[in-house]
């Protein structure tokens, strides 16, 4: 059942998917200077947001491959990793696969109430799976587009 919610989050991840396709490991892994993060962080961490939003808080099952928590929660920097991040193909696969599972999982639940209501860091309440989901859209595309940053500031120094 296609939804604009679902689509338009369908499309983000597209778009970010598409983008670093042909961006190799260790070019990903770049962190530019006055920058904490690298593209590789960036995309692990829509992955462990969207866990989170998408199916944690929407009482769904999650799928965190090990070390992910460590690797790319909020406040986590490359720098600080003591172990082996993911491939650009790993990243690339899990973040696909996990836009198909909202669709599947989520598209039917979207008016349905979250219990308990959720208070962000900010102070956004969610109430509803549609909001988290449009909160995800903000979210991936706020990322993309540091994420663009990071790789034209790296290729300029290349």
């Amino acid at each position: 059942m296609s939804n604009y919610v679902i689509d338009q989050l369908k499309f983000v991840r597209r778009q970010a998917v598409n983008y670093v396709e042909s961006i190799s490991d260790s070019a990903a892994e770049i962190i530019p200077t006055g920058l904490k993060n690298n593209i590789k962080w960036n995309l692990g961490h829509m992955y462990v947001i969207h866990e989170k939003f998408a199916f944690q808080l929407a009482g769904e099952e999650t799928k965190y491959p090990a070390n992910f928590n460590k690797l790319f929660d909020p406040g986590t920097k490359p720098s600080d990793w003591n172990i082996e991040p993911p491939t650009m193909s790993e990243l690339i696969d899990l973040l696909t696969e996990q836009i198909e599972r909202v669709e599947l999982l989520l598209s039917s639940k979207l008016s349905e109430e979250i219990n308990p209501h959720y208070k962000s860091s900010t102070g956004l309440t969610f109430t509803k799976v549609e909001q988290l989901l449009g909160f995800l859209i903000y979210h991936e595309a706020m990322h993309f587009a540091t994420i663009k940053n990071i790789k034209s500031i790296t290729f300029q120094l290349n």
